[in-house]
Formats: C-alpha cells, structure tokens, sequence
C-alpha cells in the first residue's frame, strides 16, 4: 500500500533485521613510519593501525552507531534490531508521536501495518487449505462469479499477484462501514484482465479476505483474531478504526526545511484495503507475525 509522502512515522522497523554482531564498518588505515636501526643501519618499519573487523563492535558501539544513523537521517519512530531473529530482537525509539504535545515513541505503539497485513491474509488463506476448505486451485468464480474471467483466478494466481486483475489505490469518499461495503467497493473498481502475468494490486488480497469471509461465513477480523492473533497472544493489533484510546497511534511527519510537518494517512482508504493494509500492530507484535508465516511458508 502506498503512502505518499509519508517519509518519517512509517513502521521504520517493519522488518529491518540488523545483525548487531556483524556490523561492518570500513575504515582507512592509517600508517606511521618508524625508524629502528640495526647494525648501523636504518630501516623503515610501517606499523598499521588496526582495523575494525566485522564482529569486532561491541552491542554498546553497534546501537551507537545506529543512533546516531538514525540521528542524522532525522528519522521518527520506532526501529526493531535483531542479531539472531525472534531470539535476538530489541526495539529503540526515535523522536515524537506527537511533536505538538512531546508526546515520545514507544515500543508499544501501534503504526499501519501497510502490505506487510497481506502475509497475515496469506496465512489465513493457507490455515483454510490445511483444513480442506480451501485448495491453492479453487477458482475465484465459486464466491465471486460476477468478477469477468473469475473462472480462470486462482487461489495461488491471486497470492502471487498472476491473477489478472488491476486496481490503483482509488480513495472512497467517506469511511467505508463494514467489510461486506469494503469487498464491494473493490469488486466494483477493480479491472479483470486475464492477463496472468505478475503486476501487484491490493485487488487481490482485499478479494482473498473476501473468500475467507464466504468459506468461513465470519468476519475476516475474527478469523484472523482467532488463526492468528489469539494464538500468538497479538493484544497490540487492531483494526484501523478499533484503536483503544489508550494505545498510542503515532502522527505521521514528513520532513520540511528543517521542520517536521504532520501528513495525514487517509481513513477512507484505509476502510477500502481490507486483507492489504488496513490493520495496525505495535513492532514487538510484527515479529510474532513474522515468524508465524514463515514457519507455515516451510511446512
């Protein structure tokens, strides 16, 4: 999902693994000339300083380094770092939620999880199949035979985005109020092509999310609140518009001459990327996700 001009407040740690134990950094060696003499004469002996190897910073010197990355690239938010995946993660926190009130970032706050939301859909999709609900061959017109050339979708084409359909990111006028009205909005925009070949759209999972709704005959929220999020005890994921008042959702800044300016994610389309990006979760939460899906990826 695109988010235009958002530089700043975005989830800059949605996944950025950083290997705190082989930070590498390139450094000049610098040399000095000496003189020894031996049996009268002289010879000049070059002495190197030494150099920093990959493995050689400590945790201490590696988060340094990547303060103060962070520092002059004038990033807000919160980054998560691991050496070692899941067992290795920490998070830091940069700058302001909220500049106007000094409102600090955190761990615990919760920021859009974007298309990183469509790997939660995908394991959704896959937890059906393992329950013979669903196979990656079922064809899309048994739930939506009004879509053109829905006959000849896959499930597995829409996953891998081969399924012909198009879309841009068009915005609806208001909020969109409830998941039947947000799989409508998108079977009413899309465009059915049956050219199979590889061209990303949100289309496709919005329309996965809508499959689980028909198979299943529940909300996509509480098929995933109970595939993914209850298992794996995600209490920092919500929906767009189900944030508790008391959970921090970060503004979102880009930055101008100097200054930090706020932007504004649409919720309207946000209401219209349901199984795309229309879910928050705290970073903490998003490598729980993570794992998960690449375990079920392996299996």
């Amino acid at each position: 999902m695109k988010r235009q001009g958002l530089v700043i407040t975005a989830v800059i740690g949605l996944i950025v693994a950083v290997g705190l134990g082989t930070w590498t950094v390139k450094q000049v060696a610098a040399t000095k000339a000496t003189h020894e003499t031996v049996d009268s004469a002289s010879i000049v002996v070059k002495k190197t300083a030494p150099q920093h190897r990959a493995g050689n910073y400590t945790k201490a010197q590696a988060l340094a380094k990547i303060d103060t990355l962070m520092k002059n690239a004038h990033i807000m938010g919160t980054l998560l770092i691991t050496n070692n995946g899941p067992a290795g993660v920490m998070t830091r926190s940069y700058g302001y939620a909220d500049v106007a009130s000094a409102k600090k970032n955190s761990a615990d706050e919760v920021y859009p999880l974007a298309s990183l939301q469509k790997a939660i859909t995908g394991t959704v999709i896959q937890g059906l199949i393992n329950q013979g609900k669903l196979t990656m061959t079922t064809r899309l017109s048994r739930y939506f035979p009004q879509i053109p050339y829905a006959k000849n979708i896959t499930i597995r084409e829409l996953l891998d985005h081969r399924s012909g359909l198009r879309m841009g990111e068009p915005v609806p006028a208001s909020i969109l109020p409830n998941e039947a009205a947000e799989v409508a909005y998108t079977v009413s925009h899309l465009t059915s092509t049956n050219n199979h070949a590889f061209a990303y759209s949100n289309a496709n999972f919005t329309m996965l999310a809508g499959v689980i709704r028909k198979v299943t005959g529940k909300s996509y929220q509480t098929n995933v609140r109970n595939i993914i999020l209850k298992p794996l005890a995600m209490h920092h994921t919500y929906d767009y518009n189900q944030i508790p008042i008391n959970v921090i959702d970060p503004n979102s800044y880009q930055l101008t001459k100097g200054y930090s300016q706020s932007a504004v994610i649409s919720k309207p389309l946000q209401s219209s990327e349901l199984g795309a990006g229309s879910l928050y979760s705290s970073v903490a939460r998003i490598v729980k996700s993570s794992a998960t899906t690449n375990h079920e990826d392996k299996h």
